[in-house]
């Protein structure tokens, strides 16, 4: 069954003999869950930042170049990204508009190392720019700013006070507003993701891979808007509506947020043995919009 308590509920959910459900008849299936850590750990951190901007999105992304993310904004004032890349190779130079590659543009170092503009800001009043520089032995991190206020050299300045307090190298696991049990083992996580904009959005999400793209797992939740935004509903699940294919499922409603679960492949064969993606959401704690009752422990 699913749950939508608190922080406590999740240590009956973390149990080797774990209550699901197969057609409408509950099953007691023995699982040997997997332990997936360190999905979102702050491996970057901003210092200072513009009045009236704090972190608000972060992103741990391993599917190319392995890279953490820290985003914050202040609406219409504009946002700023900060890009760690895990130690190794220099990143590759991105593309510009008409996939011109870029070029790296002469900048001043910061705190003591190499550093370069990918883009420059410019004088037009209202601006994006991108910065890099080299802030440990082997390890690069972007600054990327979009919609900020002020001349160029106020753009240049607020760039490398940002960049020059940052921190790198962090290990606090970052809250999540849900926990899953029974993820099957032998699955690599790809991207984990989680949203608190300005407007009161929140969202997350984690995606696991076997083999290449072919065969994933993705949970998602949205906070919900009371309305059926995507997929009319054709089912319900646990008292929730809820649309529902074999691969596909999005239940609407559930503690505040809406969940969705989407598997493939390899993973879906695994997944069909315990209920498939309905008994995963059987499975799934939704937390509630309380960030005061979130989990660092999201899977398993």
């Amino acid at each position: 069954m699913l749950l939508a308590g608190g922080v406590a509920a999740i240590a009956a959910a973390v149990a080797v003999v774990v209550a699901t459900q197969v057609g409408d008849r509950p099953t007691q299936l023995r699982t040997a869950p997997a332990a997936y850590t360190d999905l979102l750990v702050e491996r970057a951190a901003f210092g200072w930042l513009p009045r009236g901007m704090h972190a608000n999105r972060y992103i741990a992304d391993h599917q190319g170049p392995h890279f953490f993310e820290v985003s914050a904004d202040a609406g219409k004032a504009g946002s700023v990204t900060l890009t760690a890349y895990a130690p190794g190779k220099e990143p590759m130079l991105p593309y510009l508009p008409g996939r011109v590659r870029a070029k790296r543009i002469r900048a001043a170092p910061i705190n003591g190392r190499t550093a370069y503009w990918i883009s420059k800001p410019n004088p037009s009043g209202q601006s994006s720019f991108e910065l890099r520089w080299q802030y440990a032995p082997k390890s690069w991190a972007n600054l990327q700013g979009v919609g900020l206020h002020g001349t160029t050299a106020e753009l240049t300045r607020t760039a490398y006070k940002i960049a020059r307090s940052a921190t790198f190298g962090g290990t606090r696991p970052i809250a999540m507003p849900l926990h899953v049990d029974g993820v099957p083992g032998g699955l690599t996580p790809s991207r984990t993701v989680l949203n608190k904009d300005v407007l009161g959005e929140v969202s997350a999400s984690m995606s696991f891979i076997v083999a290449g793209p072919s065969s994933f797992l993705s949970i998602d939740v949205i906070k919900s808007t009371g309305a059926f935004v995507k997929d009319p509903p054709n089912t319900k699940l646990g008292g929730y509506s809820a649309f529902r294919t074999p691969k596909y499922l999005l239940v609407y409603g559930v503690n505040g947020f809406d969940v969705t679960v989407n598997a493939t492949g390899s993973v879906l064969a695994k997944l069909n043995k315990t209920g498939g993606i309905a008994g995963l959401f059987h499975r799934t704690t939704v937390l509630g919009t309380d960030e005061a009752n979130w989990t660092t422990n999201p899977v398993n």
